[in-house]
């Protein structure tokens, strides 16, 4: 009279395990492969962003995606950020970000690494070949007449609001430009936040 008794503990205990497993698989939170970099100090509400090199980790989210919001919660230095999203702060440099459905991701300040040129994966160049009228110069940035490609470095960047960034830079030839953009005149590049939100001008051949 024992044995249903124990086989029922037994599926019991099984069921349990196979519960277990998958909560403990998602409470490990994968590494992105790629480093986010945060160009000059920064904070999102309480949390501050120190200048440096940010490992991003996902739960049930992109990495392509965690770097996006990232990009954006940036703007929001309120700490009010959009939709469902709320950030915790785990330490100076080190924040988590929980959306609904499970989602989330954390930023963590690795080191004070800095952007050395060349953009980051998933380079996009633009169609088309941008047509500066005369030399001219962006800071430190010297841009002869001539035409010009631009290439996008990440983020959620379109070809059109780069086209439109860089004309309007181009009226900035002290290189005062508006909203924490930075141009790096060494390789030709224009970032805000990170060297994954920004993109690259560079003379067209032919």
């Amino acid at each position: 009279m024992r044995r249903p008794f124990a086989s029922a503990a037994l599926a019991g205990a099984l069921i349990a395990l196979a519960v277990s497993v998958p909560a403990q698989a998602r409470a490990q939170a994968p590494s992105c492969t790629t480093s986010f970099h945060v160009l000059h100090d920064d904070r999102i509400g309480s949390l501050q962003l120190p200048a440096g090199t940010y490992e991003l980790a996902t739960t049930n989210l992109s990495c392509a995606k965690a770097s996006h919001l990232f990009v954006e919660f940036l703007e929001d230095f309120n700490g009010v950020l959009p939709g469902s999203w709320r950030s915790t702060v785990e330490g100076v440099g080190h924040g988590r970000f929980i959306g609904s459905r499970g989602r989330s991701f954390t930023a963590l300040r690795t080191g004070s690494g800095t952007t050395g040129g060349g953009g980051s994966h998933g380079d996009l160049q633009c169609p088309g070949v941008f047509e500066v009228d005369h030399d001219d110069r962006i800071g430190a940035l010297r841009i002869p007449e001539g035409g010009y490609t631009i290439t996008l470095l990440g983020g959620n960047l379109t070809c059109a609001t780069a086209e439109r960034y860089f004309r309007a830079f181009l009226k900035r030839p002290l290189g005062n430009l508006p909203r924490k953009w930075v141009v790096l005149p060494r390789s030709a590049e224009f970032m805000k936040f990170s060297s994954h939100h920004g993109f690259r001008i560079k003379p067209a051949v032919g």
